[in-house]
């Protein structure tokens, strides 16, 4: 059985909730990634995460500009998170039934990877589920 450890990218690109969303976007083009990770906004606060796709629908297509919005604006959060031992098939599912297609991979409090729809649909593709369901 193939777990989200074996596919999922690390370590994941993160940003301070106060940046412009003009500094993610560039730190998001620099790293060639179509999200980031938002740093909790408090001390044991939630994190969130901001995407391409959020700044499709909520930047460009309304017409903003980006260096007077705060990535705190734009993400969402909070983020749904599995531990490092969890299926592909179970991630899916629960991408299929958040309607999301990122999901961060924590061990405790601590995000250690990102795992995207693409990333487990490249996994299935190339290597199958796994010898078990």
């Amino acid at each position: 059985m193939y777990t989200v450890e074996s596919v999922m990218k690390k370590p994941v690109v993160r940003i301070p909730a106060t940046a412009t969303v003009a500094e993610a976007i560039h730190r998001m083009h620099e790293r060639g990634i179509s999200s980031i990770l938002v740093e909790p906004q408090v001390a044991g606060g939630p994190y969130g995460i901001m995407t391409k796709r959020d700044v499709l629908s909520k930047v460009v297509a309304p017409g903003k500009d980006p260096d007077r919005l705060r990535v705190a604006d734009l993400m969402s959060s909070p983020v749904i998170t599995v531990p490092p031992s969890t299926s592909l098939r179970e991630c899916s599912a629960l991408m299929l039934e958040k309607d999301i297609r990122r999901i961060l991979v924590a061990r405790g409090t601590e995000i250690v990877g990102i795992v995207s729809d693409t990333d487990i649909f490249s996994a299935v593709e190339e290597r199958g589920w796994g010898p078990t369901f």
